[in-house]
């Protein structure tokens, strides 16, 4: 009887095929994944900005402040001389407002797509930050606050609220090189730099500004939350010539 097979040459072209689809398609769904992780970590911070927000109404329309008061924080914090004096992360004070006690377990202010939301690996066993052994004023998460909101900044102070970034992603990378050891970050003291060159990828030193499929989630100070490229948040504009949308007022 004769028998029928595949020839090598056929099994060969079966197998280049199977590669290429592979190929093809292994993209296609790592994009469609991180397109899943983004969406969530919108969701977070559309959570996160309505609770900062209720917390603003409930206040006198004043944001949780961590340091002595100045309506110049550009000028009077230019090298964080204001910030010896500590009240505590804007992250705790907002936990009645998500229903949490810890904000070290709140997986509300966890990215999906952050690989070392707490930074473990740039804080020690005491949670001081590996770079200066100082302590940060907060359990580091994912996401972090612009420093013009943490001098007792109100809501009249801010002329466009639907453009002024209240909330960044840190740059948390799960390398003590280039991880961002803070709650916060100060756009006067350039951490929001653009970068130099195509290639230089320390700038913005804070931020995770490329995460999500080439650009960050962000959360403005009237509460919503959206999706933006870096370089656009960074673009000055009427009122704000100094930090674009990360210049609150």
């Amino acid at each position: 009887m004769k028998r029928n097979a595949f020839t090598l040459i056929e099994l060969l072209v079966v197998i280049a095929i199977i590669a290429i689809l592979a190929a093809i398609l292994f993209p296609v769904f790592a994009q469609a994944r991180e397109k899943a992780r983004s969406a969530s970590c919108l969701s977070n911070g559309k959570q996160i900005g309505l609770a900062l927000f209720m917390y603003v109404q409930d206040y006198d329309e004043t944001y949780p402040q961590e340091h002595p008061g100045t309506g110049n924080p550009v000028v009077d914090d230019s090298t964080g001389q204001l910030e010896g004096i500590d009240y505590g992360s804007p992250f705790d004070k907002i936990l009645p407002y998500v229903a949490s006690k810890d904000s070290s377990k709140t997986a509300l202010f966890v990215c999906p797509s952050d690989p070392d939301p707490h930074g473990k690996a740039i804080t020690d066993s005491s949670g001081n930050c590996t770079s200066n052994g100082a302590p940060p004023p907060g359990p580091l998460s994912s996401y972090m606050i612009n420093a013009y909101y943490l001098f007792g900044a109100t809501l009249a102070q801010i002329s466009t609220p639907a453009q002024s970034i209240y909330v960044a992603e840190r740059r948390s990378e799960g390398k003590p090189a280039t991880d961002f050891c803070d709650v916060h970050y100060h756009p006067w003291m350039g951490e929001i730099e653009l970068p130099t060159s195509p290639t230089d990828v320390v700038n913005p030193i804070s931020l995770s500004a490329y995460r999500h499929s080439g650009g960050s989630n962000y959360i403005y100070s009237d509460g919503h939350s959206k999706w933006q490229r870096f370089e656009n948040t960074r673009k000055p504009f009427a009122d704000h010539p100094l930090f674009g949308e990360h210049q609150a007022f």
